[in-house]
């Protein structure tokens, strides 16, 4: 906000001729907006003025305030301005503050200090702008009144309450699927960001929505649907080749397999599934002359491969969803961390409660939790960050650091998260979150973040992942670019490579997209993204035979400082790294925010 700050001089040692008074006062009174560039420096000597000289006819005038009544203050570039015009207001202002200074001396019993003429001079002024100087006062009265009022019915001295809620209308389809019902869901924030230095940040968040029920990608992504029917058309095919090798084809009576009570068809989910294709099977081999100890491991190597599977199916259809459905009813703790600088350049942050995106992973195009919110631009969730790279951003405790030296272009920063850790579960697509581990045990990951940013329209971080998930080594390079062309383009990509994987995979990820920034008024934004969350040939049970695709495309209407609307589309082809038939969604998203 501006600030307004006066630079008084004036000539109250020349009494005798009153014009000369309100010339010398004209030329030293001004008054600047300032925007935090310039604030008011304190002169102690006339000669500190670089433009005011000994031959200039108010420096007698000036030299006289310094030294008699210290009323003067200058630019911070050691400048007065003293060619600068004015309004009365302004002259009563420095008047003001001028006989503010006489009563300070008079108050302290330095009347030595008060010339006589000066007084009198300040008396013909005074009564000259009464008018001037009463309509001051009174500003001044009832702005100390509003500051008081304000004072006494603050909601802290020392926190701020921000929130944001989000209303959203979603909706989807899929050529051979049972569509979803629209459906109408929200997602409120409330954050209390309490600072005791001026320096530091505790944030408190709580957060609640509509229900834990998913949005129209994630019922479509379902594991009930296109995965289930790729394990029970897998799981049919080896049971009948088992069958036909033991007993006889099918085709010479004329039979199926759900005629025999060996079919998978008619089971309803993926579990039903799962126990019935891994019991027959090992019935089969069995039949078929392995040991028994020889089948069990059969029969276990079969059912590790369809978890990790669903692990799989879960990070993809996880990756599809809206950033902010899902969210359970009641209000839950979201965020607590507290952040600190140790020294100019190093930031520290520890949270009990936390999500590795808070610290690494920013992107000024595509991140959604900017400023702890998030949802200001992309939705879908792996085009917001990288997954991969963050293992799917479950919450967790743990710390984080920033360093960025002489406030210089490079930035490293590194970020720890044990998931079970953490204050509220932690729905991990890897692991079981009934699991309560320390926050030194499994599932945990560490990300380390080296940022280059030679300019503000130019940012690449470079990223590195360690740690364990679903009781294996988890390792993930990353890359984060953002490139701004101008007011209205910008550029920005992702992408990770995950040298351990569950299911021994070695997927590659990726993400790009193009912003545009006041497309069509200022603080609209439009934005295109494209991604693939996970690239990989499938060496578990071939029940991947494709790569999952999403788009989104938006545009946000800044309707306000405090309301957005954003229609949204978003299509994944592909669903689930399985061949399918394209999926179609679309949102309409309103942000209020305060």
């Amino acid at each position: 906000m501006n600030r307004v700050y006066l630079y008084i001089v004036g000539s109250v040692c020349a009494s005798s001729i009153f014009i000369q008074h309100r010339q010398a006062l004209a030329g030293g009174i001004g008054v600047t907006l300032d925007n935090s560039s310039e604030v008011e420096s304190q002169v102690t000597s006339v000669s500190q003025l670089s433009d005011v000289q000994p031959t200039d006819w108010a420096f007698q005038a000036l030299q006289s305030l310094v030294e008699r009544y210290g009323t003067i203050a200058g630019y911070p570039d050691k400048t007065f301005r003293g060619d600068r015009a004015m309004t009365r207001y302004e002259f009563a202002a420095g008047l003001n503050s001028a006989l503010d200074r006489i009563n300070e001396l008079l108050a302290a019993g330095l009347t030595d200090k008060v010339r006589k003429e000066d007084l009198a001079v300040l008396q013909r002024l005074q009564e000259e702008f009464s008018t001037e100087l009463a309509t001051l006062r009174g500003r001044v009265d009832g702005l100390e009144a509003r500051t008081a009022k304000l004072e006494t019915q603050q909601f802290s001295t020392t926190t701020k309450l921000r929130g944001q809620v989000i209303f959203a209308i979603n909706g989807g389809t899929q050529a051979n699927a049972q569509d979803p019902n629209a459906i109408f869901f929200s997602r409120s924030r409330l954050s209390l960001e309490t600072s005791f230095t001026g320096k530091d940040l505790l944030l408190t968040q709580l957060q609640a929505g509509t229900g834990n029920n998913s949005d129209a990608t994630g019922f479509l992504q379902n594991e009930n649907g296109a995965f289930r029917n790729r394990i029970t058309s897998i799981g049919e095919a080896q049971i009948q080749q088992q069958f036909e090798r033991i007993f006889f084809p099918l085709s010479f009576l004329g039979v199926t397999l759900e005629d025999l009570g060996i079919g998978l068809a008619n089971l309803q989910t993926v579990e039903q599934v799962r126990d019935a294709y891994s019991g027959i099977t090992a019935t089969f081999n069995l039949e078929e002359g392995l040991s028994p100890t020889a089948a069990q491991a059969f029969q276990q190597n079969l059912l590790q491969g369809i978890e990790t599977s669903r692990a799989i199916n879960r990070f993809l259809q996880s990756n599809s969803t809206l950033d902010y459905s899902g969210v359970a009813s009641d209000f839950r703790l979201s965020r607590l961390s507290y952040t600190f600088l140790t020294a100019q350049d190093l930031r520290i942050s520890l949270f009990p409660q936390g999500f590795l995106s808070d610290f690494v992973d920013f992107n000024r195009y595509a991140n959604n939790n900017e400023g702890s919110f998030g949802a200001t631009n992309f939705s879908t969730f792996g085009l917001a960050n990288n997954q991969l790279l963050l293992a799917n951003d479950t919450p967790g405790a743990g710390a984080a650091l920033a360093w960025n030296p002489g406030q210089g272009f490079f930035t490293l920063r590194a970020a720890y998260r044990a998931e079970q850790g953490a204050l509220a579960n932690a729905n991990s697509v890897f692991g079981n979150s009934d699991d309560r581990s320390g926050i030194f045990d499994a599932p945990n990951l560490g990300v380390v973040e080296l940022e280059l940013s030679p300019s503000k329209a130019f940012a690449l971080r470079l990223q590195y992942s360690n740690g364990v998930q679903a009781g294996n080594k988890y390792e993930v390079l990353g890359a984060n670019l953002e490139l701004t062309i101008g007011k209205h383009l910008g550029l920005f990509g992702r992408f990770g490579y995950a040298f351990n994987f569950p299911g021994d995979i070695q997927p590659t990820a990726w993400s790009a997209g193009i912003a545009f920034p006041d497309l069509l008024r200022v603080g609209d934004l439009a934005g295109i993204s494209v991604g693939q969350p996970l690239t990989f040939e499938d060496n578990l049970l071939g029940i991947f035979n494709a790569t999952q695709t999403n788009y989104e495309a938006f545009y946000r209407f800044q309707v306000s400082d405090h309301l957005s609307v954003s229609p949204i589309v978003q299509v994944i082809t592909n669903p689930g790294n399985i061949k399918s038939d394209t999926a179609f969604t679309a949102t309409l998203r309103t942000i209020f925010s305060f």
